[in-house]
């Protein structure tokens, strides 16, 4: 890890620098531009007015990672929790993304799995009883941390599957390790995120930009296969690379794979304009939308993962527009 990521996770994990962050952001339009609301009612209402405006779908997710006292666990279930109860109740898709650090694997696997399904089981219940008032892709998204967590998030997609529970994985292109998780799971009824991925690691990961994004568009044909569409797998492509999406619209043309059976997603509040381009073109966007007051360990966070982030961020502040007016 280098000295600028380990910077950045000081910075994220200080509580002085946080409420500093915390109380700029009140002076300012920085956090609201990046996370979806201060809690899960204005996260729903945030996510209403994008399906009703661009037809842009939401996958909530409650700012509180890697954490290992009980009542900050439980808080973050309960979170989610509601968040599903309050998404079922709009009328839109109960989806939801958890970071399995943050619901229990920091203190014990056994209440990091019972957690996640009380989670899931809560999405089943309350997508379940949505009733007319949507028809819903409803899924528990597992987000992939750091390499110490990878098999044992992998271990808890596949138990999760087996319970019945429609959960998602995230994978990171940059793993080389990826096609062969691929290959098993585009035989199940899933649905997988790529991403390019985080906190490199030198002896796990291809090196260099052009051979990770040449990773990427190997993992995304792998997962518009043909074996793939037939099992019933769904493809989500997280990227903001216009020249990535633009390779997988072709591949997915060439394959047979409609405009409606698999989406890219994106951050919330980064380049909504090439969100909004991606919707009138027919295609699945769905936004990655946090929310919570702890804003600032999660923004410090993505800079620390990837440089290039930062760049991302100060260019969706100045030019990249809005979704709203």
């Amino acid at each position: 890890m280098s000295i600028f990521q380990k910077t950045t996770i000081a910075l994220a994990r200080s509580p002085a620098v946080g409420q500093a962050m915390r109380a700029m952001a009140a002076r300012t339009s920085l956090a609201g531009r990046f996370v979806g609301g201060a809690d899960v009612d204005e996260a729903v209402r945030t996510a209403e007015r994008l399906r009703e405006a661009h037809g842009i779908r939401a996958s909530l997710f409650y700012l509180g990672e890697y954490v290992a006292d009980r009542a900050a666990i439980d808080h973050n279930v309960n979170q989610a929790i509601d968040a599903c109860r309050a998404l079922a109740g709009a009328g839109l898709d109960v989806h939801v993304s958890v970071d399995p650090t943050a619901i229990g694997y920091m203190r014990d696997d056994a209440l990091g799995e019972e957690n996640a399904r009380r989670i899931g089981t809560a999405m089943q219940r309350f997508g379940g009883q949505r009733g007319q008032r949507g028809q819903g892709r409803d899924w528990l998204v597992l987000d992939m941390e750091d390499s110490g967590i990878r098999d044992r998030t992998c271990a808890l997609h596949r138990t999760l599957l087996e319970a019945g529970i429609p959960a998602g994985l995230t994978l990171q292109a940059r793993r080389r390790r990826t096609p062969e998780d691929l290959a098993w799971a585009i035989r199940q009824r899933t649905s997988l995120r790529l991403v390019k991925g985080a906190f490199p690691e030198r002896a796990l990961d291809h090196a260099g930009r052009a051979r990770i994004d040449q990773a990427y568009l190997d993992a995304a044909a792998i997962m518009l296969s043909r074996e793939a569409r037939e099992s019933g797998f769904y493809p989500v492509f997280g990227t903001h690379d216009d020249r990535l999406a633009g390779a997988i619209i072709d591949l997915a043309r060439e394959r047979g794979w409609p405009a409606g059976s698999f989406e890219f997603e994106m951050l919330y509040g980064v380049r909504p304009d090439w969100q909004i381009a991606l919707r009138r073109l027919g295609y699945n966007v769905r936004v990655y939308l946090p929310f919570g007051a702890d804003w600032w360990p999660y923004a410090i966070r993505r800079v620390g993962e990837n440089p290039r982030n930062a760049w991302l961020l100060a260019r969706s502040l100045k030019s990249d527009g809005h979704y709203f007016g």
